[in-house]
């Protein structure tokens, strides 16, 4: 039995869905939250350069880790427009990904295994770590994404 435990976690832990090499940084609003463990999940309208949107649903790490970083569920409400840096899925056409960052219109920047969804496999050393200057106070200068995942389109 325990064997069938442990399979089962590096099952759900092994980072197959994502693809380490999928980054991508994408900016939209919020249409739903679900606030719910192993994994919290958010989905945006993803605004793409056409003037098109697509709806995506971001892999977040646990309810706990999300409230020990700050976040409760009224940071959320639909309409809200959010900067997310995240590992798509292998299958990009599934429209999920993996959060690595987020930025919130109020200024909170935060990155890293406070927020972070499941790791892909063969993610490069440093995936999910706060760039230079993420965490910075609110005015502190014009949030950024991530440098090494380009927009997606």
């Amino acid at each position: 039995m325990l064997s069938l435990c442990a399979s089962t976690a590096w099952a759900h832990h092994g980072g197959g869905t994502f693809d380490a090499n999928k980054c991508f940084a994408f900016k939209g609003a919020v249409r739903q939250l679900a606030w719910a463990n192993p994994h919290a999940w958010l989905y945006v309208q993803v605004l793409k350069p056409a003037g098109t949107s697509e709806l995506w649903g971001f892999e977040f790490g646990t309810v706990g880790s999300l409230s020990r970083a700050g976040f409760r569920p009224s940071d959320f409400p639909i309409g809200t427009k959010v900067s997310i840096t995240a590992y798509a899925n292998r299958d990009v056409s599934k429209h999920t990904a993996s959060v690595t960052r987020l930025i919130l219109p109020d200024g909170r920047d935060v990155a890293g295994a406070g927020i972070a969804g499941t790791a892909p496999a063969g993610a490069p050393p440093g995936a999910g770590a706060p760039p230079p200057g993420a965490g910075l106070p609110p005015g502190a200068g014009p949030p950024q994404l991530n440098t090494h995942c380009p927009d997606y389109k």
